[in-house]
Order: structure tokens, then sequence, then C-alpha cells
């Protein structure tokens, strides 16, 4: 169910100034406490399937040196997957990182895309179904153009305590994940696909059948992390 959600309702709703006062005392909090986190082993998510489904990894890639250095991942997966009954292709992304507390964290495709060139042409946070997930999971459709090309990106982050579209929620949740769980894991994951027609409902719908695919396997490599 396409649920769109925007900013600018967060804002609407009187709800900006409180999450802007929240981050600021979180993050002085956090520096301030310097609290110890859990040594957690890897969730190795090059494990994740070469086959779903349909769907069979067709090369694996890796990021360009200046761009690790710039992220720091602590491990990631880049990887396509095309699906055997029509061609269709998805490029899975999956970054992890250990902590939030000396590194920035996932960066968001909002940012980095259109710094390389892309416009954005639409943008927005909808409710996907998932499984094991009854309310679905938020993701962000963000439709972008380039020279006359079009791609569609799905992305989300995602631990083993929750799953969230808006970048700003992995800071609302680092002090209290420090103090109850005594780590600040999380994970951007991010599907691109070209966009061939003039709307892009056809290949959301592809990323949300590939999404409920990985999902269950990427649940299960996080939960492995402890």
């Amino acid at each position: 169910m396409r649920n769109p959600v925007k900013l600018g309702d967060i804002i609407a709703k009187g709800m900006f100034v409180p999450v802007c006062v929240i981050l600021a005392l979180q993050a002085a909090a956090s520096h301030a406490l310097s609290l110890p986190e859990r040594d957690l082993p890897s969730p190795e998510i090059r494990k994740l399937p070469l086959e779903l489904g349909n769907w069979r990894a067709a090369g694996e890639q890796t990021l360009e040196r200046r761009v690790t250095e710039f992220l720091k991942p602590d491990e990631y997966v880049l990887r396509d997957y095309v699906d055997r009954t029509n061609g269709s292709s998805v490029n899975l992304f999956v970054a992890y990182f250990k902590s939030l507390q000396n590194n920035y964290g996932p960066h968001s495709p909002r940012v980095c895309l259109p710094g390389v060139g892309w416009l954005a042409v639409s943008s927005n946070i909808v409710t996907v179904p998932a499984p094991g997930r009854p309310r679905g999971i938020p993701v962000n459709e963000y439709l972008l153009e380039k020279s006359g090309d079009r791609m569609l990106v799905v992305y989300w982050y995602q631990n083993d305590r929750a799953i969230w579209a808006e970048e700003f929620q992995q800071k609302l949740k680092l002090l209290p994940d420090l103090i109850r769980y005594r780590r600040s894991d999380v994970s951007l994951i991010r599907l691109t696909t070209p966009v061939l027609g003039v709307a892009d409902d056809n290949e959301f719908a592809m990323c949300v059948k590939f999404t409920q695919l990985i999902f269950p396997f990427l649940a299960e490599r996080f939960s492995s992390g402890g």
C-alpha cells in the first residue's frame, strides 16, 4: 500500500522543533557519556543469497576507494540481480555500520545521487508489505533523471530492532539504543533499477517483490549480530 508521508507533514504537525531539540540533546549526551558498546560479530551480509526466486546474482561490484574512505562502512555488498523470466535488473546495495558514535553513518541517497548529476523527479515515503511485518515497512521511493535516463531508487534503514525511512530517525534512536542495548549498529538497504516507461509503477512493483524476497534474509543477517 503506497501511503505517502513527507517531511512537510512532520513540520506541519508541529514536530519539527521538538525533533531538533531531541537530536541536539542526544548528540550532547552521547558525546559526554561516551557509552561503551558490545563487541558485535559481523552480520556477514555477503552471505545474502545469490538466488532469490526468479532472481539470480549477475555480478558483484566494489565501491571506489574514495567512497569507502568517506562512508567507512564496516561491511557492504553491491550486487546486480537479474530476473530470469523477463531480464529485468535490480542493483542491491547493503552497507553495515557497527557504531554511530564515532562515525556519521549511512549516507542518504538523497544527498549522494544528486551530487553525481541525478535530478530528483519525485520523492515519497511509502509503506510496503514484508514477511513477518503485519504493518509493512516504510521505504523511500525516489525517482531520478539524468541526461534523459531515469532511475528508481528504493531504500530504507534497518537493524535487528527497527526499520525506518527518514535518516534523522537513526539519530533519535542512538542514545536509547546505547543505553538499553549497548549498541548503535545500522544498515542502509538500497535498490536501484532503470525506469523504461513514462511512469515508474512497474519498476516500483518489481522492487516491492524483490524486497519481499530479500527481507527475511536481511532480518536473519542482522539478528545474527547478537
